[in-house]
């Protein structure tokens, strides 16, 4: 594993290329730099890069950046390609291999039918939009431009683009906006332009992960047949400095496919439980809570390096608003809760906003059901807000994602879907209101939504949730159908926040029970050997 690093301090400076090993991409062993800014072409840092296997040597291509702050593209080899670490890297001596465009961040190199190597990487202006430009070649070395594979036009830069195949369907990965984003398409054979078959880079509905998560890079595992991603979890305080480090790579995620072949899907890779202090463990089974339960600590369980996987069970005719707090004091005034909302109808819904992720503010509307129809007739809207009181003709918001619901008396918000008895949205969520003190740490919450489908005709939702705590990073997963991943980052000052709790907080009658039907909990070893 490969990762950006700066030395000399904990901010963003000269980098250069760190180095670690491992045998199941869980326990890692560090190794020296595989890399250095010590050449005029990438004298002032070695930025984003991909390895490709390459008649089975692996070659790495990388950003460099030249004496003169241009970003051009370097190759470097193994010096001993039987040593299992690879721990030395030759620079290629013609090297810069590419110098225009302009871009950076070149992604693991692909082949067609008739052997030419193919390589994208991120570009992009005002002018042009974000942009993944196509680069070929016959012998991995000398390089011709082409033309961008994939574009648009409402982002200024795509960075760290990736193209791979999964099940069959080629998937491309761009980062934007601060988020990784797919879509899922195809190749035309002879243009080599990517063409999305279902949601494209830049929607909200085509996020690799909620929340912090940035920068991914992708591989082929041949052992196991799949792709896994990792990505950069970046800090969200102002106190890294201080710390005297920032950032991490997240875990090793395993992505595939929904049924239908549009979606793309994540889960943790199935080592990582081979972190499990098995001696921890503690299971609970059947928890009942039938009425308002603002804080109720789960009793002998405690730790801030822990792996949580709970299945809850709750009516589908009712709103409601529970979860799981976790690195919490004994009396919950320091938390972080990881819960769920649900509405019984969310394609109309008074004294409600869905703040973000709007793509047109619709002229003309003057109430809230022309604002639902306008959603209903536009195929990228997937949520809609009209706002009594804003300027009178652009009152009615359209969406591209379905956003963290907040309660505004002045708003009317509704979720277009097709909701039956067997389907419903949900919406998942991190608060983190409470999990610092420091006002220079982010306090907004991480959301996502799932839409929850059963053809049985109970009156019960079954939803489990897997998540990862590693002191200040919280990872969750939707761990069957790997319909959702968020990471999020918190701070808590209090040394004792170690505690989980449960919680209930919707209204004042709640006619049918929310059941925990499993809750497992393991302390984690750590990955370092």
């Amino acid at each position: 594993m490969f990762f950006q690093y700066t030395p000399d301090a904990p901010v963003s400076g000269k980098k250069y290329w760190g180095h670690c090993y491992s045998k199941d991409m869980v326990h890692w062993i560090r190794l020296p730099n595989a890399l250095a800014p010590d050449q005029t072409y990438d004298i002032n840092g070695i930025w984003t890069g991909s390895t490709s296997i390459i008649d089975g040597v692996p070659i790495i291509i990388y950003t460099g950046i030249n004496e003169t702050n241009a970003q051009v593209q370097c190759q470097a080899r193994p010096a001993n390609v039987t040593d299992p670490t690879l721990t030395q890297w030759i620079k290629w001596p013609s090297n810069p291999i590419i110098t225009s465009p302009n871009g950076r961040d070149p992604s693991t190199a692909f082949q067609d039918d008739q052997n030419n190597y193919y390589l994208i990487y991120g570009f992009g202006s005002d002018e042009l939009g974000g942009q993944a430009v196509l680069f070929t070649s016959r012998d991995f070395v000398n390089w011709t431009y082409l033309h961008p594979i994939h574009s648009n036009h409402y982002d200024t830069f795509w960075e760290c683009p990736d193209i791979f195949n999964v099940s069959n369907r080629l998937v491309m990965k761009a980062s934007l906006r601060g988020q990784d984003f797919w879509a899922v398409g195809e190749l035309d054979p002879m243009q080599k332009i990517f063409h999305p078959l279902a949601g494209d880079l830049g929607e909200y509905t085509q996020l690799v992960d909620q929340g912090k998560f940035y920068a991914s890079k992708s591989f082929h595992d041949p052992i196991y047949d799949r792709q896994v991603i990792v990505g950069w979890i970046r800090e969200d305080d102002n106190q890294g400095e201080t710390r005297g480090w920032q950032g991490m790579l997240s875990l090793s995620r395993s992505i595939f496919l929904s049924d239908d072949g549009l979606q793309l899907r994540s889960r943790p890779i199935d080592a990582l439980q081979s972190l499990r202090i098995e001696k921890s463990h503690r299971s609970f089974h059947n928890i009942v809570l039938s009425s308002i339960i603002p804080f109720e600590l789960i009793p002998d369980v405690s730790g801030n390096q822990i792996e949580v996987m709970m299945t809850w069970q709750f009516p589908r005719n009712q709103d409601l608003d529970f979860g799981l707090s976790v690195l919490s004091t004994l009396d919950g005034s320091q938390r972080t809760s990881i819960g769920v909302i649900t509405r019984v109808n969310t394609t109309f819904m008074p004294n409600c906003d869905l703040p973000g992720w709007d793509y047109f503010s619709v002229p003309g509307i003057t109430n809230s059901f022309d604002c639902q129809y306008a959603c209903n007739q536009d195929a990228k809207c997937r949520a809609w807000t009209f706002a009594g009181t804003k300027q009178v003709n652009n009152n009615c918001f359209l969406k591209t994602g379905i956003p963290q619901l907040k309660a505004d008396s002045t708003c009317i918000s509704g979720v277009k879907q097709y909701r039956t008895n067997q389907q419903q949205f949900v919406w998942i969520y991190i608060n983190r209101t409470l999990s610092q003190e420091n006002p220079g740490a982010s306090h907004d919450p991480v959301t996502g939504v799932i839409l929850l489908e059963s053809m049985s005709l109970s009156n019960e939702w079954f939803l489990g949730l897997n998540i990862f705590i590693d002191h200040s990073v919280i990872e969750v997963f939707e761990p069957q159908g790997g319909r959702m991943a968020m990471t999020t980052r918190v701070y808590p000052e209090d040394d004792t926040a170690e505690y989980l709790a449960i919680y209930v907080n919707n209204g004042p009658i709640m006619t049918e029970n929310i059941i925990i039907d499993t809750l497992d909990i393991w302390t984690l070893s750590s990955i370092w050997t």
